[in-house]
């Protein structure tokens, strides 16, 4: 009976300090203060992305210097679109949340011109990343990028919810 005693307690503190050492590792997810779950995906989604067009590249120094320049290029104007579309993003989740399908519809159409802008935004972009790749890389990125759009286009041609979404299709070459 002792011995069980001893047993219990020992599995009660084994459990406990497991539960208090899990309670301090920060999440896996954590966020800036205000981002919501959406733009977390989002982000996902961009890093996805770009490991598809560069699987099965290997960058050099140069290339890897070349390319954080580039993004260092278009990370002002790609912040100052975000910070636009802010109070748009905001009223569309507000009408998603109210099931308010009239709002989505109508937010969707007058944002067209802002959604277009960072299409073109991300095309310059992806144009520049190419340019910064050797000739033999550009190849690799090329294939990949077909690959890519094709299989959006497949999505959705089969009626994927969102194929929007994953990459504008205009913007793989």
């Amino acid at each position: 009976m002792f011995n069980m005693r001893y047993a219990l307690t020992g599995a009660l503190l084994l459990i406990g300090s497991a539960t208090v050492a899990s309670a301090q590792r920060p999440t896996q997810h954590q966020t800036k203060p205000g981002m919501h779950a959406g733009a977390r995906r989002g982000m996902m989604a961009a890093r996805r992305l770009r490991g598809q067009l560069f699987k099965g590249i290997t960058l050099s120094d140069a290339e890897k210097s070349n390319i954080k320049s580039v993004r260092a290029k278009y990370a002002p104007q790609m912040k100052a679109l975000r910070e636009q579309m802010k109070p748009q993003l905001k009223a569309a989740r507000d009408a998603r949340q109210r099931g308010d399908s009239a709002a989505l519809k109508d937010l969707w159409q007058k944002s067209s011109a802002q959604r277009e802008q960072a299409k073109q935004l991300m095309l310059a972009q992806q144009n520049d990343i190419r340019a910064a790749l050797t000739p033999a890389n550009q190849a690799t990125f090329d294939a990949n990028a077909a690959a890519l759009k094709k299989r959006i286009a497949e999505r959705a041609k089969n009626g994927a919810k969102h194929p929007r979404m994953h990459a504008p299709a205009k913007a793989l070459r």
